[in-house]
């Protein structure tokens, strides 16, 4: 590889005066002298290298990168390392001599442009936290529950600024920085365990210019400030970092915003909260708990969102997001108003590439002094924050439906909820055959396969609209090839033969495309499997249910509904276990996983035995990457003819099997 070298020599004049950073004026003449840039094609390691001045009485060096950032050496050197330069952008790096008496020179400055290809595409978790983390009983609970978690089953990696260079796109997919303390000062400066210092700051502006992504938690949501996400006049103003005391009340978030009719922004079913209780009767509105009665710390973090003098457009929150472009997804407990914002999802933008989310919240809180009630669902959240924020920004859910899907009221049904639900909203893309090798692991994390008909025959070969095309065919398949998961509905279901995952001999059997009639009862979907002591399989409290209404009174046993009185199609695509010849072992349910890698998750809504699946979790195989989840039931039904009485539990329902899949 050849070695470039770059030198430009320029008075910083301009410079200094432009910049939003104060300096001393230039009280010497003398400047560093024949400053140059130092690196190999292709790499992003980066030496600056210049002369110092012959005078006596410098002490120091300081260097500026792009008039803003500024890093003081108190020594005086004639090289400094950058070990992952910006690349595809123009870059400035300024450098000035630091006299005895506090005067800065006038400087020098080198301009370059690294042409450089990234991998980005690492799978690990960075947790990063100060030096002195032990110094902090909070700190260091969160950092025990992230090795165990994370670190010792390899999908973590834990990293301090003495370690910060370790951060790395290619390697990491997010990153974690916790801070916790007792006694310090407000403004990310007063960080410490040198969280603060430049090389913190720099591996973290690095990673983020990468795309990478971050959660910021407890008195590190200041960092939004320091690495230049937000500007310093919206820094978190709520701030408290006293000792505390017992408190015997469950504190945690709330997740619905605002209080006036058209403007309440209701985030219950965001992922950060996949898989939590929704809990009532503790405050004015149900909230995610995170901590019992012990001894809590008034240690909020967060935004007072009246103190930064937006005009209401049409309310504070509105006006903050749209000023910061962000999201407000918790506040506290007790708040129904506008009035601050505890967890922020600061989306990514054109000059900082990286998402950052931010909880900021004094609830989320690791140490009480005893134990907490409600710990498993702090973990869960905190996996739930890791998991939303290691995907990619540019990923998106993808749904597939037949090329001529307006034919059908249902596939028409479901494709308006997800385009307005994830295709407006820029975390979706709808797809028909036409266009289905825009699918791709690289932009999509999971695709939704839809099929609904009238008159349909038997068999994946007969899906309409090329929906059986060797081209959507394959391309389903390279999909799932790279990891890519599947959720397929409806007559779709009979593609978990067309794609390769089980053989034709067990194709769904239990098959219906009539029009259908007019019936009053409330369909759903059967959780619990089997009648038989010591075979009974409960999945209600599986990922896919989450947060849906458990319906008892209509049948033997509670249900999960999908649709009330309306014109149903007998449109079943699914599984009769009895059909297949399998030996019970000790049921046919069991037979099956056995045989097919998989879990019934659900059945018919009356059904108490073992006869037959619904909805099928066929896992990865080391043949088939990809997940396949597969609903095949009748009541599973987008358009009943009438206002579908259940339909936000269908919708529910759907969205809990995207985020599964996703």
């Amino acid at each position: 590889m050849k070695k470039i070298l770059i030198a430009i020599m320029a008075v910083c004049g301009l410079l200094t005066s432009c910049s939003d950073v104060e300096y001393d004026s230039a009280g010497y003449t003398e400047t560093v002298s024949n400053l140059r840039a130092e690196y190999e094609q292709g790499s992003r390691e980066v030496t600056l290298v210049w002369d110092n001045p012959t005078m006596e009485g410098q002490t120091g060096v300081q260097i500026i990168k792009d008039n803003k950032d500024v890093t003081n050496i108190d020594e005086v050197v004639s090289s400094y390392y950058i070990q992952k330069a910006p690349t595809n952008v123009d870059v400035a790096y300024t450098v000035k001599a630091v006299y005895e008496d506090g005067r800065v020179s006038e400087g020098q400055t080198v301009r370059f442009n690294i042409a450089y290809e990234s991998k980005k595409g690492g799978t690990m978790i960075a947790m990063l936290v100060p030096d002195d983390y032990t110094a902090s009983d909070d700190e260091k609970d969160a950092v025990d529950w992230f090795t165990n978690t994370y670190v010792n089953t390899g999908k973590g990696t834990l990293i301090t600024p003495a370690t910060v260079n370790e951060l790395d796109i290619e390697k990491h997919a997010a990153c974690w920085v916790m801070c916790d303390r007792i006694g310090i000062g407000k403004g990310y400066d007063k960080l410490p365990g040198n969280l603060s210092s430049s090389e913190a700051i720099n591996a973290l502006k690095a990673f983020c210019a990468d795309g990478g992504n971050l959660l910021l938690t407890n008195h590190a949501t200041q960092l939004t400030v320091g690495l230049g996400r937000i500007a310093d006049a919206y820094a978190p103003g709520i701030f408290g970092s006293g000792e505390g005391g017992q408190n015997n009340d469950v504190w945690g978030v709330q997740p619905v915003i605002g209080n006036v009719e058209g403007q309440i922004y209701d985030h219950s079913s965001h992922d950060i909260f996949r898989g939590m209780n929704f809990v009532s009767g503790l405050y004015d509105r149900s909230i995610y708990t995170f901590e019992g009665a012990g001894v809590k710390g008034d240690h909020n973090c967060m935004w007072d969102l009246n103190a930064y003098g937006l005009a209401p457009s049409p309310n504070v929150v509105k006006a903050w997001e749209d000023q910061t472009n962000s999201t407000v997804l918790g506040t506290w407990n007790h708040v129904v108003d506008y009035c601050c914002a505890g967890i922020v999802d600061f989306n990514p933008t054109t000059t900082f590439p990286g998402r950052v989310l931010a909880v900021g919240l004094a609830s989320y809180e690791w140490n009480i002094g005893t134990e907490n009630s409600y710990k498993d669902q702090l973990e869960r959240f905190t996996s739930n924050c890791l998991d939303y924020i290691s995907k990619p920004a540019t990923s998106k859910v993808a749904m597939l439906v037949p090329d001529d899907y307006a034919t059908s009221d249902d596939e028409k049904a479901a494709v308006e909820w997800f385009t307005k639900t994830y295709v407006n909203n820029g975390t979706g893309v709808l797809l028909t055959p036409s266009t289905v090798n825009e699918l791709d692991i690289e932009n999509n994390t999971m695709c939704w396969v839809m099929c609904d008909r009238i008159g349909l025959e038997l068999g994946y070969t007969n899906l309409p609209g090329n929906l059986a095309s060797s081209e959507t065919i394959n391309a389903l398949k390279a999909f799932c090839a790279d990891g890519g998961n599947l959720l397929l509905t409806n007559h779709a279901t009979q593609l978990a033969v067309g794609v390769g995952r089980i053989a034709d001999a067990y194709a769904p059997g239990i098959f219906g495309s009539g029009e259908g009639g007019q019936n009053n009862d409330v369909w759903g979907v059967q959780p619990v499997i089997g009648n038989v002591e010591g075979q009974i399989y409960d999945h209600s409290k599986h990922d896919i249910y989450w947060g849906m209404d458990f319906v008892s009174g209509l049948y033997d046993r509670s249900i999960y509904t999908f649709e009330g009185a309306g014109i149903k199609g007998d449109h079943n695509c699914m599984w009769d276990l009895n059909a297949y010849g399998l030996a019970p072992s000790p049921n046919v349910v069991k037979a099956w996983e056995d045989l097919t890698n998989s879990t019934v998750l659900g059945t018919w809504n009356h059904v108490v035995d073992y006869c037959c699946a619904g909805i099928v979790d066929f896992n990865p195989t080391t043949t088939f990457q990809g997940r396949v989840l597969a609903v095949g039931l009748a009541s599973y039904e987008w358009n009943i003819g009438t206002e579908n009485t259940c339909q936000q539990q269908l919708e529910r329902f759907t969205n809990n099997c995207i985020g599964y899949l996703k």
